[in-house]
């Protein structure tokens, strides 16, 4: 495997996610350079590079793979966390740390997650 590193006129790999105009291929977000670039395969991108931790994003788009190494702080907000970047850049990912699975994104009888405080009768 390839560690995270620096690509020849690239910054930092900050994070990986699928093209959504070709789902097999993968756009690669570097610091310091606003546009991605782009790889034809997501699962080798994927396998290449190690220590990339999976995150969902906040709009419940697919996620991406972030390299923690690049991330200054997380700034917590309920069930989002926004993850900055060294180059000031941002992400909004969800925090699923209160709930039992990623598919708790509304309150409802069956989560506890988001419900208020029990109600007692």
């Amino acid at each position: 495997m390839q560690t995270i590193s620096r690509r020849p006129g690239e910054g930092t790999l900050r994070f990986v996610m699928r093209d959504p105009a070709v789902p097999t291929a993968a756009l690669l977000y570097w610091t310091g350079l606003p546009e991605p670039s782009r790889e034809p395969s997501f699962s080798e991108v994927t396998r290449r590079f190690n220590a990339l931790m999976q995150v969902v994003f906040a709009d419940e788009r697919p996620g991406a793979f972030v390299n923690r190494e690049v991330i200054r702080e997380v700034v917590p907000s309920g069930v989002i966390d926004r993850l900055v970047f060294l180059d000031g850049s941002w992400l909004d990912v969800w925090n699923d740390s209160h709930c039992e699975d990623i598919c708790n994104l509304y309150a409802c009888p069956r989560h506890t997650c988001h419900l208020p405080a029990p109600l007692y009768s």
